[in-house]
């Protein structure tokens, strides 16, 4: 299987003949990365299969149950709750006492205090109760494809696979998106580098897990005090893994770069370490690891293993030794697609249609031996066709069979 650098040297020889000089190599290189990405977007290859899971988290109720709230006021205070330690986000849905309405948290301020959406419309009280409602978004594993997987769960004690449905269909229906039960439908919506948002406006930290890294810029792009705002933070210039403190306090966290290629991981913290805001990867320049956001329904009444089955995105090559973590037989694709793109770059309009009829050729017959055929993916339906509709206006009542067991209902189902 090629390396980085015989993937660059094969290309310099296929598109100019030379491969003395080094002028061109960062473009080479970058023309191979955008290549491995095409040929990994070109269908599900079950080389980037890959397997996952992650935990629910159920309703919240940490402190002594002493609440404060005050009629037509926005903010709340817990008698010992460790809102920060214990990461609660913002966006979780709170219930306080007997107050039929359900409130969204708009910030956290302290370990036992925040603020709601909205004036509080009970009863002024200093001993009432509260309920974090169960979590409802959930990162799903680091570069996953969002289009191309799907989720799953043993709750009911055999495999049961979550229907995705749209955020539109969700809001359109007036979901009662307080219910609780084992979930039955995702979401998605939302993709960005951040891991976790700061609990509370907070000092960004960076460090690295190599000593190594000194002096190297991370910049983290947010909001501060309202606006969009950005702030430089460099590594410790005696020791990479030292802490170092930002002086902007983030109310949250939309991008974060480094400016080099590290030895080790670079971490961001804040709230003095309790949030790890993001993660960035050994050794590429500005490589950050994507996170797909999705969100379960109903929320869940306990803790529950969230299966999840994707393809993945493949990471960028980075050093002259990596190898490309799709297999030796797409050596051959990449290089085709790379050296039809210089060809292009060139003016070499039939040199370039050449490569790319090659590189098309070469893909068809990577299909027949190498690409899945998904037909579980959602497809586009007339309501009426769907039962989704009603798995979601009944409030998840209405049970499949499948999870109901095999011995139930008429047995021409």
């Amino acid at each position: 299987m090629f390396t980085f650098l015989d993937l660059q040297s094969e290309v310099k020889r296929r598109s100019t003949r030379d491969q003395s000089g080094t002028t061109y190599d960062v473009a080479i290189q970058n023309t191979i990365n955008t290549s491995l990405f095409r040929v990994a977007r070109e269908c599900p290859w079950r080389v980037l299969r890959r397997k996952s899971y992650f935990d629910t988290e159920t309703k919240y109720t940490t402190g002594t149950g002493a609440v404060s709230v005050t009629a037509d006021s926005a903010s709340f205070s817990v008698t010992g709750a460790t809102f920060i330690t214990d990461n609660i986000q913002v966006g979780r849905r709170v219930k306080f006492g007997t107050d039929a309405n359900y409130y969204t948290i708009r910030t956290i301020t302290s370990e036992t205090a925040g603020t709601i959406d909205r004036t509080y419309q009970g009863t002024t009280s200093t001993t009432t109760s509260y309920e974090f409602l169960p979590t409802e978004e959930y990162n799903l594993p680091i570069q996953v494809n969002p289009t191309r997987d799907f989720l799953w769960h043993n709750a009911y004690g055999y495999p049961v696979m979550l229907e995705y449905v749209t955020d539109q269909d969700f809001r359109g229906y007036s979901i009662n998106d307080v219910t609780t039960g084992v979930p039955l439908c995702y979401r998605m919506w939302g993709q960005d580098m951040v891991k976790t948002q700061p609990v509370k406006a907070s000092v960004m930290r960076v460090a690295s897990s190599s000593s190594s890294d000194k002096s190297i810029a991370i910049t983290v792009f947010g909001i501060v005090s309202s606006y969009p705002d950005y702030e430089i933070i460099t590594t410790d210039a005696s020791d990479g893994t030292t802490a170092v403190s930002g002086s902007k306090s983030f109310t949250s966290v939309e991008r974060v770069v480094k400016s080099a290629s590290t030895v080790g991981r670079i971490t961001v913290d804040a709230n003095s370490a309790n949030d790890t805001i993001a993660v960035l990867p050994v050794g590429d320049t500005t490589g950050g690891i994507i996170y797909s956001k999705c969100q379960l329904w109903p929320l869940p009444d306990a803790v529950y293993p969230i299966n999840v089955q994707y393809y993945k995105d493949p990471w960028r090559l980075v050093n002259n030794g990596d190898v490309h973590e799709m297999g030796q037989e797409f050596d051959e694709s990449i290089i085709l697609l790379s050296t039809a793109k210089i060809k292009y770059e060139s003016s070499m309009n039939e040199d370039g249609d050449k490569f790319f009829g090659l590189y098309q050729d070469e893909v068809r017959t990577l299909r027949r031996t190498n690409a899945d055929k998904i037909d579980w993916l959602e497809t586009l339906k007339r309501p009426y066709e769907s039962r989704r509709r009603n798995r979601l206006v009944n409030n998840g009542r209405g049970l499949l069979y499948s999870q109901l067991g095999p011995n139930y209902g008429p047995s021409w189902r």
